[in-house]
């Protein structure tokens, strides 16, 4: 592992627990993003608000990487490219289950949700599996793709998991320090994939 690495690492992860174990002190301005976020929803957008919740849900993003790396593997015979893949998905989800069991945050009223949500609330689940894959899949894919269609790709998968951010504050079901938590645990998980790709 590459000092920088190493530390860039160690920074992400202090300043993700330390999120955590702050998190009471930030229900302020939590509070003032989530009034933000109702002053400006527009119901209009609650259905692609959903769509983005199931679209994201374990199952369906485990079915997502799961044939990525099948297709990695079998085409491409690249099978330690597609283990990147799924061991580092596997790692990001155990890390985000792990923390909302320590950390449990309460979640913000479910005033919008179209499910309650009861687990603990840090970090967001949905956001970070989708920007952890979103992040992920393009690394894992570059030698085979050419740079436009490896572009077009990340595009499209930001655009993805910047709507689910988006999508679980607008159904009251995440604080902003969640979203925030659940984009270091991306950032985490993409720096372990470098190290194992390197």
């Amino acid at each position: 592992m590459l000092l920088p690495e190493k530390i860039a690492l160690g920074i992400l992860i202090a300043v993700y627990i330390g999120l955590a174990i702050i998190n009471t002190y930030l229900e302020p301005l939590n509070r003032r993003f989530r009034m933000l976020i109702e002053h400006s929803r527009s119901m209009k957008l609650r259905p692609l608000m959903i769509l983005t919740h199931k679209y994201n849900d374990v199952v369906s993003l485990s079915m997502q990487v799961l044939l990525l790396s099948l297709f990695i593997g079998l085409f491409w015979n690249d099978w330690r490219r597609a283990m990147v893949l799924t061991s580092a998905m596997f790692v990001q989800t155990t890390a985000v289950t792990a923390t909302k069991q320590l950390a449990a945050v309460n979640r913000p009223p479910q005033d919008h949700s179209h499910v309650i949500m009861k687990t603990g609330s840090y970090p967001s689940g949905h956001t970070a599996a989708s920007m952890t894959f979103a992040l992920l899949a393009p690394m894992v894919l570059q030698p085979y793709l050419p740079p436009i269609v490896l572009g077009i790709l990340a595009i499209y998968l930001m655009s993805v998991a910047l709507l689910t951010a988006y999508g679980r504050l607008f159904l009251d079901v995440h604080w902003l320090s969640d979203i925030v938590g659940a984009w270091l645990v991306s950032a985490m998980t993409f720096v372990l994939g470098r190290i194992f790709l390197a």
